[in-house]
Order: C-alpha cells, then sequence, then structure tokens
C-alpha cells in the first residue's frame, strides 16, 4: 500500500492550518504576505490550537463519563489544563493522568507503571483493551499497554501495540504521533533499522508540519539509514574494510567497535527482512502495490490483502515506496529477531569477523544466489585476511 500514512490526521492539519492563515492574511493589506517568521508563528499557534481542543476533547469525556470517580472530575480536568507546553508527550502524559484520576482500573494500572512494575501493568491494560473503543480512553489505555511492553523488553508485542493505536485511532493526533515515534524507536532498539526509517518519514509526512524542529531531526536520521539500505551489500563491505583497517593498524578503540557493531546489526537486519520475504513468498502474502486488492509483485496468484497479515512494518501505515517490495512486515509467526544480545560472545578474546555459525549459515542460504558476485569475493577475501591476521 502506497497511501500516505494517517490520512484522517493530515486532513486535520490542512483543515485546522489553512483558516488559520487565511484570517492573518488581508489581501488589502501589502505587508500581509506569509513571511517564513509568520509562518513559523502560524504553525505554532496551529499545533497549541489542535492540543489545546484534545484537552477540551477529553475533559467532555471525563465530564460525560457515566463510570468515573465523580469526586476526582473536578481534579481531574483542573490536571489537565495546568501550564501544557503543547507538545506530544506532555499532551499525553497530562491525557493519561486526568484518566487515571477518574477511572479506578485505569489508575491500577498508572500506579504499576509509575512504581516500575510494567508486567503488572501491562497484564491490567490488556484486560482494559477494546478493539471496538476509540474513545481517549481508549487510546490511553492502548499507549500506556504498548509503553509497558517497551519496558518489560517485548519489543514486538510493544511494536503491534503501537501501530494498532495508529491504525484504530488516528483522529487521537497527539497518541497517534507519539505511538508511530515510539514504534519506530522500539524498532531501532531491535536493530530493524528499515523499518524504523520507514516510520520516521512517515511521521514527518504526517506531523512534520506541525512540528518543523523535530521533523529535521527525523528525517535527518531516515536519510541517512536510507542512503545505507539503496546498496546494503556496498555499505557492509565498506564498514568491514574501515574495521580491518583500523584493526590492521592495530586499533582496536572506540570508533573501531562501533564499526563492528554497525556491521553486525545491519546483518541481522538484512537476514531477518530476507527470512521475512522468503516467507511471504512462500504464504502468498508479499506487499502489493497499488491500493486495494492489488496483486503480488512477481506472484499473480498472491493477493493484496491475506487474511490475517499485516501490509507492512506497521498495520495501517504507509510507508516510503524505495524499497517497498521487500522491506514489509507480514503476517503469521514470521521469524523475528530474538535475544539480539546474545548473537555476539562477549569473550574479548573471540575474532569479531567470524560470526556464530548459525550467523555464517544463515548469510550463505540468504545470499549465495542474489549476491552480486563482485560484493561475494570482497566478503570472501576479507574473512581469509581476517583468519591468516589472525
Amino acid at each position: 500500500m502506497k497511501t500516505r500514512m494517517l490520512l484522517l490526521a493530515t486532513l486535520a492539519v490542512a483543515v485546522l492550518v489553512v483558516p488559520a492563515a487565511a484570517q492573518m492574511l488581508d489581501p488589502a493589506d501589502p505587508g500581509s504576505t506569509l513571511t517564513p517568521q509568520r509562518l513559523e508563528k502560524l504553525l505554532r499557534e496551529a499545533k497549541a490550537q489542535r492540543m489545546s481542543m484534545e484537552r477540551d476533547q477529553v475533559a467532555v469525556e471525563i465530564r460525560e463519563g457515566l463510570l468515573f470517580d465523580p469526586d476526582k472530575i473536578d481534579e481531574a480536568i483542573q490536571a489537565l489544563y495546568a501550564s501544557p507546553t503543547n507538545n506530544w508527550d506532555d499532551n499525553v502524559q497530562r491525557i493519561c493522568q486526568a484518566f487515571a484520576m477518574v477511572d479506578l482500573r485505569f489508575r491500577e494500572a498508572w500506579k504499576a507503571a509509575q512504581k516500575g512494575d510494567y508486567a503488572e501493568a501491562a497484564k491490567t491494560l490488556k484486560s482494559l483493551i477494546s478493539k471496538r473503543d476509540t474513545s481517549y480512553l481508549a487510546a490511553a489505555r492502548q499507549f500506556c499497554y504498548a509503553d509497558a511492553l517497551a519496558a518489560t523488553g517485548s519489543t514486538e508485542d510493544a511494536v503491534e501495540a503501537y501501530t494498532d493505536l495508529v491504525g484504530a485511532m488516528p483522529d487521537r493526533f497527539s497518541f497517534a504521533a507519539m505511538a508511530v515515534l515510539r514504534a519506530a524507536e522500539t524498532y531501532e532498539k531491535m536493530h530493524r533499522r528499515y523499518y524504523a526509517m520507514s516510520l520516521y518519514k512517515a511521521w514527518v509526512d504526517s506531523f512534520g508540519l506541525l512540528d518543523p524542529a523535530q521533523a529535521d531531526k527525523l528525517l535527518a536520521k531516515a536519510q541517512q539509514v536510507e542512503g545505507e539500505y539503496r546498496d546494503p551489500l556496498g555499505t557492509l563491505a565498506g564498514k568491514m574494510g574501515q574495521a580491518q583497517d583500523r584493526l590492521t593498524r592495530a586499533d582496536s578503540g572506540r570508533d573501531t567497535q562501533v564499526k563492528q557493531k554497525e556491521v553486525i546489526e545491519m546483518l541481522d537486519d538484512l537476514i531477518a527482512m530476507a527470512e521475512e520475504q522468503s516467507q511471504c513468498q512462500g504464504q502468498g502474502q508479499c506487499q502489493c502495490q497499488g491500493q486495494g486488492q492489488g496483486q503480488c509483485q512477481g506472484q499473480g496468484q498472491g493477493q493484496g490483502q491475506g487474511q490475517g497479515s499485516k501490509s507492512g512494518p506497521a498495520a495501517g501505515i504507509g510507508v516510503p515506496s524505495a524499497h517497498a517490495t521487500y522491506s514489509r512486515l507480514v503476517g503469521g509467526n514470521s521469524p523475528r529477531p530474538q535475544g539480539l544480545a546474545q548473537i555476539r560472545p562477549s569473550d574479548p578474546s573471540d575474532d569479531w569477523g567470524r560470526l556464530p555459525a548459525e550467523e555464517q549459515r544463515k548469510l550463505l542460504e540468504t545470499f549465495r544466489e542474489s549476491m552480486p558476485e563482485r560484493y561475494r569475493d570482497m566478503i570472501r577475501d576479507y574473512y581469509r585476511k581476517m583468519a591468516a591476521e589472525r
């Protein structure tokens, strides 16, 4: 699916910003042109107004909630409006805190998370989540559930919870923005940098208009990863060569170790994507081009959306078109990286260039047919040199 992420969210920005811009510009006044400074002010005011609207909507939801603690409603609404900073994270946190004051079951989970008992918080929140509920309270429950999963190390489940929130409740603007960002950060911790890059670009597309500073940082990070993955084997060969040169000069310092770590993490990511692509092709659930019921690329009989399958790194989220044919997650129990910290031995005497036997087998099986001959020779020569020096 090539449609941009969160169409409703983007439309909401347009509905909000365009009328505000029209009010600022006076056709009869030649000095009312939209300068960069005025545009920056406009966007800042639009962001603040959008977040204020959310707080107003939450206040209405709290006042009309039949099951909320009536003695806590005024206190919760007061906390909702107390000195807002009008950024995504602040809005999410104050909304969650307000609901924790009036909803007993959510309060238990909120307190458990505040104490660091994320496993208990996740257990409590999971029982409260309903796919049919799209209220702000439902968004708060889903977001806190995803945060709790991430804190317990259940990274894949956390990503799924974040993206479920975005797919079901894109109009819960602050929650959607933070969920996409947290999902991308979680992918980075999993060493799935391509998926993280896709979500960073999706965040910029959907929310960057109202937060240019954050958008610039995320776009720069995404473009760096995109450049490396445009020719991944070439990037790997370059990083290996840099590490080899440093080791040849007996330089095993921090910079060398960073290069080694980057090689291992990129190998992990490429192997995982190749495994996912292989399973996707075998099950007829590959990513499809176009919208709706398009045919899978390279598979005449594969339908655009298999039952129970996800169409990309985040269900319901569009990703950049570059490399989209092989970079999407698939449904079912597809193999995912587990225990990444254990892939490399911690023995300092170990030769970093000699991958564990299982990783060597996966690389050979994955790239034996598809790897360009020049890269295959470069990597083979690299390992031979490392073995000889050893």
